[in-house]
């Protein structure tokens, strides 16, 4: 049987291998010229755990996760985090990391093809059949869509799919992301590795970091939801320098824009013949718009889905039935999905938070809660915690910190409501639990 993978992103090339694995005929279409050339050029942040339940090498290219400084415009508010060093985050090189995972997948059978161009899906009888690629059909039984934010795969699906065309206008992330080096003769900072909040009171953040793999280097990075326009990117630039001298205007790498989601994942990423991974179905986390993790857990689910199937002695075309894959939605929900959903609404939350300098200052976050956030986790408080941030605060808070109940209410239900996905696969069943998560995430 053929499977076709649209894009070699983190997930695609995971799930090309375990597919194969599996004795699928495995095929990933690549538009990038090689894997050298594929994007990104940087490192992120990745928690180490998923490479040890993968069994997935990682590359030597990879730094302990350095502790952020989290700071508010103009810097009046500033708040030091201390993570758990006991099994810390690895910012993990991007180039390296696409090679350790082209092997995986070519070493287990699949082949990948680079420089080629997918413009869209091939659909028959409310099944996805196939892709377009360079102007011709190309059929298989299986279509993988790990295309990216921007998918013409998932754009172009029919209506009756029911599957999202395009995350809202501000369910993406525009960044911009560069390596520069040091200006000479600075001295080093107090704190070297600043995160802004709602940079220059504007939705999104940035940030000024000493680069891990070379501290000769400034890690910049300027990001907003919806769009960034240039006016407002160079403001923002002017603004990082001038609290953080050591950024010089001389890139060492990256120095280009890119968009990510940042939502939670799409509530219907499984159709017949088809499934969504990694960007191409918002698996990043709501907060910071990393999905390296997740996009390699959901290439596992995946996989012990069809896995599960076959085993099942169900036949030929029938195992990428929409009926059959579903478990591989199911299992994502239950892993990290409906947790995304609640970092979703907090991340909806404070882009409408007036008093941001306040609630980083105050003691209302502790260093639990910032490292949670940091990593894509929840905030949770017991009554007993509320009772502990109202003394801490102060009766004279008391207002603001009544304006959180609203937040952790629709955090823990929209958690709850991720938690509910039905368990097999029935249409009217999707329809009604995807519209009361619409109607939580979007009132």
């Amino acid at each position: 049987m053929k499977v076709l993978v649209a894009g070699a992103g983190i997930g695609g090339l995971v799930s090309a291998g375990k597919l194969a694995e599996l004795g699928l005929e495995v095929e990933v279409l690549e538009k990038s010229e090689s894997v050298e050339k594929m994007r990104y050029d940087w490192h992120d942040d990745v928690a180490p755990k998923i490479f040890r339940r993968l069994g997935i090498e990682i590359p030597k290219e990879h730094w302990k996760k350095a502790a952020w400084t989290f700071c508010t415009t103009g810097e009046n508010t500033v708040r030091e985090m201390q993570q758990d060093e006991t099994d810390p985050d690895l910012s993990i090189e991007r180039g390296p990391l696409n090679k350790v995972l082209l092997e995986y997948a070519t070493s287990r059978g699949a082949k990948v093809r680079f420089g080629v161009s997918v413009t869209g899906p091939i659909t028959k009888d409310n099944r996805v059949i196939g892709l377009m690629v360079d102007g011709k059909e190309e059929l298989a039984d299986f279509v993988l869509d790990s295309a990216g934010v921007d998918s013409v795969v998932r754009s172009n699906l029919p209506e009756e799919f029911k599957i999202i065309k395009a995350p809202n206008k501000d369910e993406v992330f525009e960044v911009y992301r560069a390596f520069v080096k040091k200006t000479p003769g600075v001295p080093e900072p107090k704190y070297t590795n600043k995160v802004y909040m709602m940079h220059m009171n504007k939705p999104g953040i940035s940030w000024s970091v000493v680069d891990v793999s070379d501290p000769t280097c400034m890690n910049v990075l300027v990001g907003r939801i919806a769009e960034l326009p240039k006016d407002e990117f160079e403001a923002a630039w002017a603004d990082l320098k001038e609290y953080n001298p050591l950024i010089s205007d001389e890139i060492v790498r990256g120095g280009y824009f890119c968009r990510i989601p940042v939502r939670f994942p799409a509530t219907r990423m499984i159709a017949n013949g088809y499934a969504l991974i990694g960007d191409a179905a918002f698996m990043t986390i709501p907060m910071l718009g990393s999905g390296i993790a997740s996009s390699m857990l959901s290439a596992s689910l995946l996989a012990e889905t069809i896995a599960d199937s076959i085993q099942k002695g169900i036949k030929d075309s029938a195992i990428f039935d929409a009926e059959n894959l579903w478990n591989y939605q199911y299992k994502v929900f239950q892993e990290f999905g409906a947790q995304h959903l609640g970092v979703d609404a907090i991340k909806r939350w404070l882009l409408n938070c007036e008093y941001i300098d306040w609630l980083f200052g105050s003691p209302v976050l502790s260093n639990a809660d910032l490292s949670a956030s940091s990593s894509g986790g929840e905030l949770k408080m017991t009554t007993a915690q509320k009772l502990q941030k109202v003394k801490a605060c102060g009766l004279k808070s008391l207002p603001r910190l009544m304006q959180l109940l609203p937040m952790l209410n629709q955090q823990k239900k929209a958690n709850k409501l991720g938690k509910a996905i039905p368990k097999t696969y029935c249409d009217k069943a999707i329809d009604c639990w995807e519209a009361k998560i619409k109607k939580v995430m979007y009132k």
